[in-house]
């Protein structure tokens, strides 16, 4: 597909008369390899003529042998999805179109069309992720790597040498954005546990090649590729063009979509995720490995997107996307022991702080279960989150006893996720020092560190924030300006926060990127190697 015609082929199918089937609209999605049309209940996608050196579609004989390719991977776990591969023709009249009378320019890869809402980001997004869900995956991924290849022309691939070779170009490939989308420190505290791992843990990850552990898996294991579709869990779009980047340690594939989960501030489904799959697969030595793989993954995930952020020259997009690639090196960094782990995070401040704000941030960033008074008190009245409780302050669900209550079941929560080893914040006003004290004596109890995050603002963005609530009635809390008024006249920071490790977030609750920069710096008093050495012994 040369450049000149691309042009000519993407408007003609945006044509209805273009498809052997009804399409009355017609939608185009497009990645950095392909063109994907979406015309009635089918998709179509094109490979780009490119060469991008992990795979090469330069041309129309290359693109060919990767569309059938891509159909016959993506049939192991999606079977009645992908339909098989049809000819793009240039009919007499010049147009083309999908088959009919014509010389065959192009082949497309042929697909059944999954429903955008039925899509795991879809689904993660809207909160209708499941725990049964996610078990369903596990189990599903599990019989897939039982039945999938392995052996010669598999095995190479999940050799300490091929992982040290993977590891290098992600290193060599981000040198340029040292400062720029990944902190020197953060690229820093990566390497030396990578370095780390590939040394401690080689006879581990050579033992599990002869164990069948390396098996030609899907590649991309992540939210993105997969969706419900009515009662069928449809995993697609595996990686076709590279053994390379399909075939490894199964660890590492189920590490790609405990990450991705984590990353979306969904740890409690990761967990889930991880600990099905080991129950049906009997593989527990994943969990010592997770760490390594999953940093493996957030690297990946930010160096895409620090090349997106070169290839964009809107200022606004740049400055969104960095963003983006500093949480997966945040998240990477957590996993190679750059932060106490487990921690314990609480986020206080009056309302329309921007506590929630930030303390979604840090959760995805830091793969943070995060537990919140206003959802945990709706919940215990047996209320809807965005249900309107009705209750003046100080009465109601909003007085004292409910107020412990509400925290309790807070502290019994986290309690339970900090035996298991995963870090949680606690996201609620705070402004009784015994809750303070309690959630103190939760750390001290559980051996974790502490960190109190106090979000503030100026009254006036309080107060457009409450407006604007209350215009949406999204969100789970039930403060107004008069609550806010009367919360401000009684809220103080306590004495005890003095000398412990207390943040002060003045931002409205976008410093996240600074709160992580503080728990990093937290550990400088000591050097990388025993940052790792702490972290490998179970007491980072």
């Amino acid at each position: 597909m040369p450049e000149s015609s691309t042009g000519q082929i993407v408007d003609d199918l945006m044509r209805p008369e273009a498809y052997p089937h009804p399409a009355s609209e017609i939608g185009l999605r497009e990645t950095h390899g392909a063109l994907v049309f979406l015309a009635g209940e089918y998709a179509y996608k094109l490979k780009k003529a490119v060469n991008l050196g992990f795979f090469d579609f330069s041309t129309p004989e290359l693109r060919a042998e990767d569309a059938e390719r891509e159909v016959q991977l993506n049939r192991r776990l999606a079977p009645t999805t992908y339909l098989g591969v049809v000819d793009v023709v240039r009919g007499p009249e010049g147009r083309h179109s999908i088959g009919g009378p014509g010389a065959s320019v192009e082949r497309a890869v042929w697909m059944r069309r999954l429903p955008e809402d039925g899509m795991l980001t879809s689904l993660l997004q809207r909160g209708l992720v499941t725990s049964s869900l996610v078990r369903r995956i596990a189990r599903q991924v599990a019989r897939f790597h039982s039945a999938a290849r392995t052996g010669p022309g598999v095995d190479e691939f999940g050799a300490l040498s091929a992982l040290a070779a993977n590891w290098q170009e992600n290193f060599d490939q981000l040198r340029e954005f040292i400062g720029v989308t990944v902190p020197r420190q953060e690229m820093e505290i990566i390497r030396a546990f990578v370095e780390r791992t590939l040394a401690l843990d080689a006879d581990r990850i050579e033992r599990r090649i002869a164990e069948g552990r390396v098996r030609d898996g899907h590649g991309d294991l992540h939210a993105g590729s997969i969706c419900l579709h009515g009662r069928d869990v449809v995993i697609f779009d595996c990686i076709e063009f590279s053994p390379r980047y399909r075939c490894g340690d199964v660890a590492a594939e189920i590490a790609f979509l405990a990450m991705d989960l984590q990353h979306a501030g969904r740890p409690d489904l990761a967990w889930t995720f991880v600990d099905e799959y080991v129950r049906v697969s009997g593989d527990s030595e994943i969990w010592t490995l997770l760490d390594f793989f999953a940093c493996y993954r957030a690297v990946v995930r930010g160096k895409v997107l620090s090349i997106r952020f070169e290839q964009e020259s809107d200022p606004d997009a740049r400055q969104q996307i960095a963003a983006q690639a500093r949480s997966y090196f945040d998240l990477a960094t957590a996993y190679a022991g750059g932060i106490c782990r487990p921690l314990l995070l609480v986020v206080r401040g009056l309302p329309a702080s921007g506590k929630t704000t930030l303390a979604n941030a840090l959760s995805g960033r830091l793969g943070l279960m995060h537990v919140s008074s206003d959802v945990t008190r709706k919940r215990l009245a047996g209320l809807l989150a965005t249900e309107r409780a009705g209750s003046p302050f100080g009465a109601g669900l909003y007085e004292s006893k409910w107020t412990d209550r509400t925290y309790g079941a807070m502290r019994r929560q986290a309690a339970r996720w900090l035996d298991r080893g995963v870090s949680v914040i606690l996201d609620g006003t705070f402004s009784d020092s015994k809750q303070l004290a309690l959630a103190t004596r939760l750390a001290q109890r559980t051996g974790v560190h502490l960190l109190v995050v106090e979000t503030t603002c100026d009254d006036a963005d309080a107060r457009r924030r409450l407006a604007r609530r209350a215009a949406t009635n999204t969100d789970p809390s039930d403060a107004n300006w008069d609550i806010y008024a009367k919360m401000r006249g009684a809220y103080s920071t306590p004495r005890q926060l003095a000398n412990g490790d207390h943040y002060v977030d003045s931002s409205g609750g976008g410093g996240a990127s600074d709160v992580v920069r503080h728990l990093i710096e937290g550990r400088q008093d000591q050097s990388v190697s025993e940052i790792l050495e702490a972290a490998s012994s179970g007491g980072n």
